[in-house]
C-alpha cells in the first residue's frame, strides 16, 4: 500500500510539473505578434507582410492577421469555418505555402478568436450582419492594397458565408474559391448520421450504435438541442474518417492553436469561447438555409473543393449545388484523399490548385 501511495505521488507530481512546463512553452509562444518571413540566411524578407491589425467593422472592433512572403501578390480574404473556427493557427501548420501565393487576411470573425468580446450585442450575430461585415472587410482590403478586386475563400462555414458574400459584393471579387461546400445542411447532417450509423453496425461499436439510436436521426427541433446532438454525431464521424480521411488531425490541430505565436494565452483562451458563443448563434442560421434556393447563380467565377469522403457537408450535395449553379465560369475539383478539409489534408494538390486559378485569371486578364 506505501508503495503504492508512493508511487502515485511520484505520477501526481510528474503530470504538475508536465503541466506547469507545458504552461511555459505556451506563454513563450504566446507572443501575440505575426512572425516575420526570413530568407535562409536568417534577413527579413523584402516586400513581405506579417501583421495583426484591429479594424472598426460596423462599429465592432474586428482583428485580422494579413501574411504574404511577396505584398505584391493577388490579395485574398480567407473565410474560416465553424461557426467560431479560425483557421490561420492550421494553415500555418498543414499549408502556409498559400501565403507564397497570395497576401492572405485571415479574418476573425465577428465574436470568434481575436475578435471575440464578452460585449458583443447577441442581436447582431446574424447571417445577414456577417455577410455585411465580410462586405466592409474587402473594401478595407482593396482600399489598404491598392487593388480592382480581391479572391474570396472560405470554408465550411465561410463558404456558405463566402456565397452569401459574394453573391451581394461580385465588384469585391475576382472569384470565389469554396472549400467543403455548404448546399442543404438539413440533407447533409440527415446523410452524416445514417453514415456513422452505418459505420458503427459494420465495426460492431455497441457504444456507438447505443448513443447515436439513443440521439436519433436528424432534424432536431429545438436549436440548442441540435447542436448538442450534432457535436454528440460529430464525435463518430471523426472517429470513421469523415471528417478528416486519414490519420488523427486533431491532436496537431491543437498543438498548433497552443504555439500559435498570433495569440496570446487569454486569446487562445478566447478562441475556445468564441467557438461556443458563435456556433450558438449561428448554427440555427446554417440549419434553415438552402443556397439551391438562396444562392442559384453567381456573377463571378466559382471554384468548389471538395473532398470525397466529407460527411460534414456532404460531397453529394455540394455535387448537386455546384451542377445547378449558374456562374459566368465554374469548375468542381474532387480531392479523393480527402473529408472535410483538402486544403489541410492534400495540401499539394490543393495549392497547385490554387495557381491554376491564378494563371486562368492572368490569362483572362485579371489582377
Amino acid at each position: 500500500m506505501k508503495k503504492f501511495l508512493i508511487t502515485s505521488l511520484f505520477v501526481v507530481k510528474s503530470l504538475v510539473l508536465l503541466f506547469f512546463i507545458l504552461l511555459i512553452f505556451v506563454l513563450i509562444e504566446s507572443t501575440g505578434y505575426s512572425k516575420p518571413f526570413f530568407t535562409q540566411d536568417g534577413k527579413k524578407v523584402s516586400g513581405s507582410i506579417a501583421v495583426i491589425e484591429t479594424v472598426n467593422i460596423n462599429g465592432l472592433n474586428q482583428r485580422m492577421i494579413i501574411r504574404g512572403r511577396d505584398s505584391t501578390k493577388p490579395v485574398l480574404l480567407y473565410l474560416h469555418g465553424g461557426p467560431g473556427d479560425p483557421e490561420f493557427p492550421f494553415v500555418l501548420k498543414f499549408n502556409p505555402r498559400i501565403e507564397d501565393l497570395f497576401v492572405v487576411c485571415y479574418w476573425d470573425q465577428r465574436g470568434a478568436g481575436l475578435s471575440y468580446s464578452k460585449n458583443i450585442p447577441p442581436e447582431t450575430m446574424t447571417l445577414s450582419q456577417f455577410v455585411d461585415d465580410a462586405g466592409k472587410v474587402s473594401e478595407y482590403l482593396i482600399h489598404k492594397f491598392k487593388r480592382k478586386k480581391i479572391y474570396l475563400l472560405g470554408h465550411s462555414w465561410g463558404s456558405m458565408l463566402g456565397a452569401f458574400t459574394a453573391n451581394t459584393f461580385p465588384e469585391y471579387y475576382y472569384a470565389f474559391i469554396s472549400v467543403g461546400q455548404v448546399g442543404d445542411q438539413v440533407r447533409s447532417e440527415k446523410i452524416s448520421y445514417n453514415f456513422v450509423l452505418s459505420r458503427a453496425r459494420e465495426l460492431k461499436d455497441k457504444k456507438a450504435i447505443r448513443t447515436l439510436e439513443k440521439t436519433g436521426p436528424p432534424p432536431y427541433s429545438d436549436p440548442r438541442e441540435a447542436i448538442d446532438k450534432m457535436l454528440t454525431e460529430r464525435k463518430y464521424v471523426i472517429r470513421y474518417g469523415g471528417a478528416v480521411k486519414k490519420g488523427n488531425f486533431y491532436p496537431a490541430a491543437v498543438e498548433s492553436i497552443l504555439f500559435c505565436k498570433e495569440y496570446n494565452l487569454i486569446e487562445k483562451i478566447n478562441y475556445l469561447k468564441g467557438m461556443k458563443f458563435t456556433r450558438n448563434y449561428l448554427w440555427d442560421a446554417i440549419m434553415k438555409t438552402n443556397l439551391f434556393k438562396a444562392i442559384p447563380s453567381q456573377q463571378i467565377p466559382v471554384y468548389i473543393m471538395q473532398g470525397t469522403s466529407d460527411y460534414e457537408t456532404s460531397y453529394v450535395i455540394a455535387k448537386e449545388y455546384f451542377d445547378s449553379l449558374q456562374a459566368p465560369v465554374k469548375k468542381f475539383y474532387s480531392f479523393e484523399n480527402s473529408a472535410h478539409s483538402p486544403i489541410f489534408e492534400e495540401p499539394e494538390k490543393f495549392d497547385r490548385i490554387l495557381q491554376e486559378i491564378l494563371l486562368e485569371q492572368l490569362k483572362d486578364g485579371n489582377q
